[in-house]
């Protein structure tokens, strides 16, 4: 006859394949949950000679959407397997990575709401009776899902015996926050300038009075950052460069020379196919540079934003004025 143990891999939960990943302390399978309906697919994972039965029991029964749901738990021969939802999406060191290859960070916007969605799973974890600590938080165990959803991965650490268990769980978060911003780690020095500035310094602080005591804090400070208006020198260092007013300038400025020349030698068809060329350009530079800004959640100070724009207007104009009055007329074109 079967046993318990056997059943559980062979007709409940019964692994597809080689393990994704195997070391001394646990194996991963990809699973089909027959025991489930529907049959979905899903992830076990068995830690070896380590009983964390009751911790993954409890995250059963919260069963957030801050972590997967968990379809099984079981304590078979000194070891704990667990069956849970398998996620399709990726992990933020993943995104981490994609990020710094591309050059390109998150967005104040993206990345504030990651760190929302973090801090949402740790209160709910410190609240829990008892706290659960998540003793491994890290970029490879918060996992982005293709909908949009956070959660996160790998509760091996257990209940929090310590004292102050969640002492160390602010500099995490801070460091997170800052790479994400960044793509850099804060080994020694915040590099990253903006509105959440204070709140990853607080974050990162040593002195225990300086720091956070209490996950709402966090949130709260944030809530009251998104207020503030972005520092723009900070989001004009990120665009692209075919994006500034010099680069496009240059090009509007040779469209309107050929515009000019042309409307003061009374061609009037060739002058209005600059014209026509000048201003589908000077439409989609506006409208392309609007809605990179607006990605980086930057809204730019009056001056910022028109400044640059009054300036071309007056080269424009000195432009036409000195072919119209100087260069062809000397030159004789």
């Amino acid at each position: 006859m079967a046993s318990e143990k056997e059943l559980f891999v062979t007709k409940q939960y019964v692994p597809v394949g080689q393990p994704i990943s195997q070391n001394d302390h646990n194996i991963i399978y990809n699973v089909k949950c027959l025991a489930e309906p529907g049959h979905p697919d899903g992830i076990l994972k068995m830690y070896r000679g380590k009983n964390v039965k009751s911790l993954y029991e409890q995250l059963q029964k919260l069963d957030y959407t801050e972590w997967p749901h968990i379809y099984s738990v079981r304590y078979f021969d000194g070891s704990t397997l667990v069956v849970e939802e398998k996620l399709n999406g990726h992990t933020l060191a993943e995104l981490i990575d994609r990020n710094r290859a591309a050059g390109t960070p998150f967005t104040e916007e993206e990345a504030v709401r990651i760190m929302e969605k973090v801090c949402a799973a740790i209160d709910t974890l410190m609240n829990a009776v008892p706290p659960i600590v998540h003793y491994n938080l890290k970029q490879s165990n918060i996992f982005v899902t293709a909908g949009g959803y956070v959660k996160l991965l790998d509760f091996t650490a257990g209940y929090s015996k310590a004292k102050n268990p969640f002492s160390n769980i602010f500099n995490i978060l801070g460091a997170i926050f800052h790479e994400m911003l960044t793509n850099k780690k804060p080994s020694k020095k915040i590099t990253y300038k903006g509105r959440y500035e204070s709140v990853i310094r607080k974050c990162m602080e040593k002195a225990p009075e300086k720091q956070y005591t209490k996950i709402d804090e966090i949130m709260e400070d944030i809530e009251i950052a998104k207020e503030k208006a972005p520092d723009y020198e900070t989001i004009k260092v990120g665009i692209p460069y075919t994006l500034t007013f010099p680069f496009q300038g240059l090009l509007l400025c040779f469209e309107w020379i050929l515009f000019s020349f042309f409307s003061i030698k009374k061609n009037m068809a060739t002058a209005l196919l600059f014209a026509i060329a000048f201003v589908l350009n000077s439409i989609i530079f506006a409208v392309r540079r609007h809605a990179f800004l607006k990605k980086q959640g930057a809204f730019p100070d009056f001056f910022h934003r028109f400044g640059p724009a009054f300036l071309l207007v007056i080269i424009f104009i000195a432009i036409y004025f000195l072919l119209d009055t100087y260069i062809i007329p000397m030159t004789g074109l």
